[in-house]
């Protein structure tokens, strides 16, 4: 991998296009090469929704593996994340965004401080949960994108309450036509739901 101090926009595409098959390992590398130079981070992310190729497949799917170690990084540009997952077509994408949405659910629920909790706007975590809702609803994206949506509607359900009410709903009609890997998460976030206090 070349120098990261050499490092810019372009040559990291050139790099995330080097990795063969959106090969993890591959990505992994790049991913040590930009959590030691944050300043690649915010053209990680644009790159990741710059363009509806392999490229931004790969790109996003770095952008899960840095969020998974350096949550907070992604505060600084959730504007254009959220405004932009929707969008999004690859089931691959998809997959990694939604894992990005439960990250940033958790974070923004914690009862610790952080960055995502003092940034993040109401239109923000508005658009995650409106596009959570739309992949739990989907009947073309496969349980992991759902497992990670219905996680994340819970965990922001914890702070919106009309949330919980509407997800509740969703996952209790889902489970009478659902495989046994949806059923079984349903009914886990169905019990920590009614573990909920009532505000």
């Amino acid at each position: 991998m070349s120098a990261v101090k050499n490092m810019n926009k372009y040559a990291l595409i050139k790099e995330i296009h080097s990795v063969p098959n959106q090969q993890r390992e591959g990505l992994k590398k790049i991913s040590k090469a930009i959590s030691k130079d944050q300043s690649l981070f915010e053209p990680l992310v644009e790159i990741a929704f710059d363009y509806d190729n392999d490229i931004s497949i790969k790109a996003i799917i770095t952008l899960e593996i840095i969020v998974e170690q350096h949550t907070d990084w992604i505060a600084y540009k959730l504007a254009y994340f959220t405004q932009n997952i929707s969008k999004l077509k690859s089931e691959s994408a998809i997959k990694s965004a939604a894992k990005i949405c439960n990250l940033i659910a958790k974070e923004y629920t914690s009862k610790y401080d952080s960055p995502i909790k003092l940034l993040a706007t109401h239109e923000q975590i508005s658009e995650i949960i409106e596009t959570c809702f739309d992949w739990l609803l989907s009947k073309d994206l496969k349980h992991g994108i759902k497992a990670n949506a219905m996680e994340a509607l819970f965990h922001l359900g914890k702070k919106i309450n009309w949330v919980h009410y509407e997800l509740k709903l969703i996952l209790e009609k889902s489970i009478e036509n659902s495989f046994n890997a949806f059923t079984n998460r349903a009914k886990k976030i169905l019990a920590l739901i009614e573990k909920q206090p009532i505000n």
